[in-house]
């Protein structure tokens, strides 16, 4: 099965003279008033959109392909506010990245050593000026797509502050496997903000648990939420606002760092499948105290599930998701024996087989075995005495197998355990 899959590469506009930095900022404002005049239609149509405002639309002196564009940024922006308004809020946009596509843009190399790449943008009618980019370690896949192996879609032009920043979105067609003789199950919770384990389809035994606990990205929250909260008490909102973005960028990038080491544990194993659960909706029906709330609605779970959906398409291995009904006592079922129980600590305790084991890889195993029913691989029996296998130690008076670690060895982030 084949999927388009999307990169973005962020390249910074070097030192741009004084001309074009007016004409983009203009440009910008320009674009700007459009969308928020095609966002007045209060339509997510873009047939309806374009048969009645188009026409209006060029009184705006923009190049008709961002005509096009800034219609279709209120239409997605649009969709956005309705799946998350409030009730008696407004849309009202503060900020916005003009988009290019391939008819108003033009992308190139020349000889020039010190500024290679540059990007051609046509803004208006007999407008168009020419801005060099430099581009961080993902230059690469400039270089890629320059050869062919990527396709230049789209490109948004963002300004931060005083310095314009182009976004170039690439496309790669990846093959997706589906011959799969591995399941990659992936549990992700407060505590352990994923944990991964494997399953081959020849051979029931789980293989190679590894745990993240997102320690750093939980430290980095609590430190920033910290400093609003002070900076809330001396009433310094400018500054509040400042910090947002950075906060923001050192989450992702510790995001990327987590989502590159569990790609490729997926990688090392012959033809897997990924395998989560549909997070959708688990924020609204969390409530706790305070404490706890702000501690949990401040795990990037959604975030998490869209890398790493992202990054192994890339990589050609296929993402499976599993719904609530699906995957319904995770947590609390037993994947040796099938006893459900109730889970006291970090370590989940069979009343009935007697086996002990972490509680977040206890439900990574049972989603896999979840999508391996599904599959077709393994009935939904109990496993009973096929685990009997494992080289883990055997509990005291009790006849079946055991599994527990200390917390150090569970918790240290990125952690690899053979099981």
């Amino acid at each position: 099965m084949q999927k388009v899959v999307q990169v973005t590469v962020i390249g910074k506009v070097l030192k741009p003279n004084k001309q074009k930095i007016l004409a983009l900022n203009s440009a910008l404002d320009r674009y700007f008033q459009l969308v928020r005049w095609y966002l007045s239609f209060n339509s997510t149509s873009k047939m309806f959109l374009h048969r009645n405002g188009y026409e209006k639309a060029k009184r705006f002196n923009l190049n008709t392909a961002l005509i096009q564009t800034a219609r279709d940024k209120a239409v997605e922006m649009l969709k956005s506010f309705e799946e998350n308004k409030k009730v008696g809020s407004l849309l009202r946009p503060n900020r916005i990245s003009m988009r290019f596509d391939r008819r108003c843009y033009c992308f190139y190399k020349t000889s020039n050593v010190l500024t290679p790449y540059w990007i051609t943008l046509s803004l208006k009618k007999m407008e168009r000026i020419s801005l060099p980019l430099v581009f961080g370690e993902r230059q690469r896949l400039i270089e890629e797509a320059l050869k062919g192996g990527l396709e230049f879609a789209a490109v948004e032009m963002v300004k931060r502050g005083y310095v314009w920043y182009a976004h170039l979105i690439l496309k790669k067609t990846v093959e997706l496997t589906g011959d799969h003789e591995t399941v990659i199950a992936i549990d992700r919770g407060e505590r352990n903000l994923a944990v991964a384990v494997a399953l081959s389809k020849s051979s029931l035994k789980p293989a190679k648990g590894q745990f993240w606990s997102g320690a750093e990205i939980k430290r980095i929250r609590g430190l920033y939420g910290h400093i609003r909260r002070r900076l809330e008490e001396k009433k310094l909102l400018g500054k509040i606002k400042s910090i947002k973005g950075k906060e923001r960028r050192k989450v992702n990038q510790q995001l990327h760092i987590m989502v590159n080491q569990i790609v490729k544990y997926a990688k090392q194993f012959p033809n897997p499948v990924l395998v989560m659960e549909d997070l959708r909706g688990i924020r609204k029906n969390f409530k706790r105290s305070r404490k706890l709330d702000r501690r949990f609605h401040s795990v990037p779970f959604r975030k998490l599930q869209t890398c790493i959906e992202h990054k192994a398409n890339l990589e050609g291995m296929t993402v499976r998701y599993l719904t609530k009904e699906e995957t319904r006592n995770t947590s609390k079922t037993c994947h040796r024996c099938g006893h459900v129980a109730e889970v006291k600590g970090r370590i989940y305790r069979c009343n009935n087989c007697g086996m002990e084991y972490d509680r977040d890889l206890n439900a990574a195993i049972n989603i896999a075995h979840r999508l391996m029913w599904s599959m077709g691989w393994r009935s939904s029996e109990p496993l009973g005495l096929v685990y009997d296998g494992l080289d883990v130690k055997s509990p005291p008076n009790a006849g079946s197998s055991r599994l527990s670690w200390s917390s150090s060895q569970y918790f240290t982030h990125g952690k690899s355990l053979e099981i």
